[in-house]
């Protein structure tokens, strides 16, 4: 009996390190919807230097797009510039679609310095599998805070599989230093698409 709870105990354990089978897989698809988060008078959270979270998540889709398209994917963009978009339109530019996927770029704020480390969202349990691929590949740039189920208008709203990405705290000091990197965003952006590529079936 101890035989077999220590191997059920490696096998457990074999599978968290892998991100094996257990996440699943959200089946094919051809085009993603890159959604930059905030813009124009949104202009999300402001930064310990105060820096502003609209300008560094359009970069980030910038590049987050580039990369996708040269995996193949068809790629939609909420916003290609410094302007607002309604989160119900964020919605419905993924909902017209044939075979997509939607994900939205953030970065995170806190009243407390010290927060750090990256996260997905999801909302339906169809959209799990691509959140939890996703964060398994941005949990190897920071800490990993999870994978976690949210009602954000984009996410509830969307019948398609999607996930909301914080990529960092502009409120820590010094993970907004590496934020601020055009190098480290560009590694954001790739650990954004290898999970997207990993998602697929």
């Amino acid at each position: 009996m101890l035989f077999v709870t220590r191997l059920f105990q490696c096998v457990l354990v074999a599978a968290v390190l892998t991100g094996c089978s257990s996440i699943g897989h959200i089946g094919r698809f051809s085009t993603v919807v890159v959604d930059a988060g905030h813009g124009g008078v949104d202009r999300g959270a402001r930064a310990y230097d105060g820096s502003l979270e609209k300008n560094y998540t359009l970069d980030t889709a910038k590049r987050l797009e580039k990369k996708l398209r040269a995996r193949g994917y068809h790629v939609i963009m909420t916003r290609k510039g410094d302007y607002f978009v309604p989160l119900p339109t964020r919605a419905s530019v993924s909902n017209k679609q044939w075979g997509a996927i939607f994900v939205s770029i953030h970065y995170n704020d806190s009243s407390r310095r010290a927060a750090r480390g990256v996260e997905t969202y999801y909302y339906s349990s169809r959209s799990y599998p691509l959140a939890a691929r996703i964060q398994q590949e941005i949990a190897r740039l920071s800490v990993n805070r999870g994978t976690k189920r949210a009602r954000f208008h984009v996410l509830r709203n969307n019948t398609k599989p999607a996930a909301l990405v914080e990529l960092g705290f502009l409120s820590n000091p010094q993970e907004l230093k590496r934020i601020k990197s055009s190098r480290y965003r560009d590694n954001l952006a790739e650990a954004v698409a290898r999970g997207i590529s990993r998602s697929a079936r």
